[in-house]
Order: structure tokens, then C-alpha cells, then sequence
């Protein structure tokens, strides 16, 4: 029985979105926790859920939105499993139910596409949300994710978490704790989710793919723990990308006629889930590169490549706002990427 959701910046075509997920994996301690606070009755308002990109992080709070409402859910070995007919559920994936709300990017005010950035109209619905709703039940507002609040957005919803309303919780989910202002992370309990093993992320690609899908072992294994990547690499022919990612930041000289070639083919017309695909994968590969530098103890090395992923992260963001030339997006990278290692 499907549902109908509204489309959302970062979905994948033909996946549901984590608001219609009927089943989250992994991550068994971090719900338990949850559930602990939540029959403690001292339950705090604000949690931060962190954890590298498509690990399910905003599965867990749809998921755990879905608990407080009432819904029930069941264990079986690492994964909890929900009831798609159930009403609670229905309501909360198609946007319906009247004590949750979802904030994310909204949809851009002229022509296709989304914003870049969460900005302060949508902590404003997010206001009228609290001061229209009776606080019968919790009223659950999930943040998706934080890191994309702009300044005037983070400093609204500081102010929303500095005197939260009666009966309410706030699920932030967060990919890079250096994104977020201090002052909203000293407000929140951090609840930290890590990397899905390999078989966890096989029984997820067969639980949204269906038994029959193929290459599904080798995807899971490529993804690095992030199911989200290896449903792109399923859906979009992405175990090529994988492979062209590791090789390009092979050491040694940068290989640049390899490095026009891809860059070429990942920045055309129409191919966004290969330019997402990619983006992730170099930027997992970098991160990668900085903790083996830092367990290795070359420190030096370490603080180059992560002060180049947090310079690189910016520079992709402000550079695809204003539409500057994927192509060049790309050859910059690798440009500066040599630059820091010789250095």
C-alpha cells in the first residue's frame, strides 16, 4: 500500500523518502536509548542526531516520531519494522500528520528545484506550527538537516530551543558537527550514529530493492556503510564512479586527462545522481585520507587535508548556487587536492 509524499531535494527516484520507510537498520543502541528516555519521563527537548551522510539518520527520527505517536513497531535481529497500513504512519509520510512537522529545504521560488539552504520562512512555518497546535501528545519537529540552516535560520530556531514550547521535541539531524553553532549543539543531546556494516547495508538494499536486485553484495560493499550511497550506486550504474573516485586519489601525480574525462562525464545534462554520487564519493575518499593521516600520527598532513575538505565543502556549495561550471567545480578540486599534498 503506497503512500503519497511530497518530493524532497535529496530524494532518490523510485526509493521512498525516510518519512515512508517502513523499517530502519542498524543503530540498535542509539534506539534504545531513545525508547530509555522517552519511558524515563524526563525526556529532553532537543536531540542532535549525528553521523556520517545516508547512514539513516533521518530515518531514525521519522522512526522515532512514528514511537511517541503511538505507533507500533516491532524488533526483529537489527532492524525495526513498521506497519505501512497503519494510520500514524500514513499520516506522517504524506506531511498529514497535525503533530509533526518537516523542515528541510523548500522548493526554489522560481523555476525547478530547491533551495540551497534552510532558510528563516521555514523556521517561521515552524513557529506557526507550535502556536497552532495543542500540546496534547508531543508535537515533533525534525530539523533535515541542520547543517543546511543559513545564519538567520540557525539564530530563529536558537531562540525556539532556548524556551521550547510545552510538549515538544526537536529531531536535528546532522552531518557534520562543524556545521551547527555551538549554542544549538549545547542545547541538544547528542545522539551519535556511526557507519552500517556491510551486511547491514545488503539486507537494507534487499529490503528496498526487493530480493531480486542484482550486484547487491558488491554495491553494499562499495558504499563504505552508507546505504544511502549504495542505493545510488544500485540505481544509477554508480559502481564504476566508486572505482573512478578511489583511482583519481590514487597517490601520485593527479591524473589530469583522467580527471577531464570524468569530470565531463559526471557534470552533464540530466546526470544528478551520478554528480551526487561522486560528490559524496570524493569527499568520503578525503575524509577517509585525513583519519588515516591522523591514526598514522602524520598530523600535519591530517590538518591539510581536513582544513582542504572543509574549504572544498564550501567552495561546492557556493559554486553549484550560483551555477558556476560542474566541469571546473571539478578540476579545481583535484587542482587544489595536488596543491595540499605537495605542500
Amino acid at each position: 500500500m503506497s503512500v503519497e509524499t511530497k518530493a524532497g531535494f535529496d530524494d532518490i527516484d523510485g526509493v521512498p523518502p525516510p518519512s515512508a520507510t517502513p523499517f530502519a537498520i542498524g543503530h540498535v543502541q542509539a534506539w534504545e536509548d531513545l525508547v530509555a528516555a522517552t519511558r524515563s519521563g524526563r525526556m529532553h527537548h532537543a536531540w542532535l542526531i549525528q553521523g556520517p551522510l545516508g547512514i539513516g539518520k533521518a530515518t531514525m527520527a521519522f522512526g522515532f516520531a512514528r514511537h511517541l505517536l503511538g505507533a507500533v513497531w516491532e524488533q526483529i535481529d537489527d532492524r525495526r519494522m513498521f506497519e505501512a497500513s497503519n494510520p500514524i504512519f500514513r499520516q506522517i509520510a504524506s506531511g498529514a500528520h497535525p503533530n509533526v512537522v518537516h523542515i528541510r529545504r523548500a522548493e526554489a521560488d522560481r523555476g525547478d528545484g530547491f533551495k540551497t539552504q534552510i532558510t528563516v520562512d521555514e523556521i517561521r512555518r515552524l513557529q506557526h506550527f507550535f502556536q497552532s497546535t495543542a500540546p496534547s501528545g508531543w508535537r515533533i519537529a525534525i530539523i533535515d538537516p541542520v547543517d543546511d540552516l543559513n545564519r538567520n535560520a540557525a539564530n530563529a530556531l536558537l531562540k525556539i530551543l532556548e524556551e521550547p514550547p510545552p510538549r515538544s521535541i526537536f529531531l536535528l539531524v546532522n552531518h557534520l558537527p562543524g556545521r551547527i553553532l555551538p549554542t544549538i549543539r549545547s542545547r541538544c543531546r547528542v545522539l551519535r550514529l556511526d557507519l552500517l556494516s556491510a551486511r547491514q547495508v545488503e539486507s537494507g538494499l534487499h529490503q528496498l530493492l526487493g530480493p531480486g536486485a542484482s550486484n547487491v553484495s558488491a554495491s553494499a560493499q562499495s558504499a563504505d556503510g552508507r546505504l544511502r550511497d549504495a542505493l545510488q550506486l544500485q540505481l544509477s550504474g554508480g559502481s564504476e564512479i566508486a572505482e573512478t573516485v578511489r583511482r583519481l586519489f590514487a597517490t601520485g601525480p593527479v591524473d589530469w586527462t583522467e580527471v577531464q574525462t570524468v569530470a565531463e562525464a559526471v557534470g552533464g545534462k540530466g546526470r544528478e545522481a551520478v554528480w551526487t554520487l561522486f560528490e559524496t564519493g570524493i569527499f568520503g575518499v578525503l575524509a577517509e585520507e585525513a583519519r588515516i593521516a591522523l591514526n598514522e600520527q602524520h598530523l600535519s598532513k591530517a590538518s591539510k587535508i581536513s582544513c582542504l575538505w572543509e574549504s572544498e565543502s564550501r567552495r561546492w556549495t557556493d559554486a553549484l548556487a550560483y551555477n558556476i561550471d560542474r566541469k571546473q567545480i571539478v578540476l579545481t578540486f583535484f587542482r587544489n587536492l595536488e596543491q595540499a599534498r605537495a605542500s
